[in-house]
């Protein structure tokens, strides 16, 4: 079997065991694989995936600003704890995060 292919048959499997969301160890007991095969196969596509990755960085940066909100709404602040609050916020969880509050400074 060409390399090729079978890295792509491993690729296969590997997106399988992990989209079983099954530990490893279970997936490879059910689908008849050895461990240390899936691992081994893991850590060696991962690596290739980083390669191809590095390889596409030319060495320049890139300037990363901030974002200027036109709205930039309130800040809360009690006692060290700041909730910041953009004009149009969920009244249902800015009332829970409270509730949560009163109960941890009380």
């Amino acid at each position: 079997m060409a390399k090729g292919k079978r890295n792509l048959n491993w690729k296969e499997k590997v997106k399988e065991w992990e989209s079983s969301n099954k530990s490893a160890k279970i997936w490879c007991q059910e689908n008849k694989i050895p461990y240390t095969t899936l691992c081994g196969w893991r850590n060696r596509l991962k690596k290739s995936n980083q390669n191809k990755i590095s390889n596409k960085f030319d060495g320049n940066f890139i300037e990363l600003k901030d974002q200027i909100s036109s709205d930039p709404g309130i800040v809360l602040e009690y006692q060290g704890v700041k909730i910041q609050l953009n004009r149009d916020f969920d009244k249902v969880v800015l009332k829970e995060c409270l509730h949560c509050l009163r109960g941890a400074l009380c």
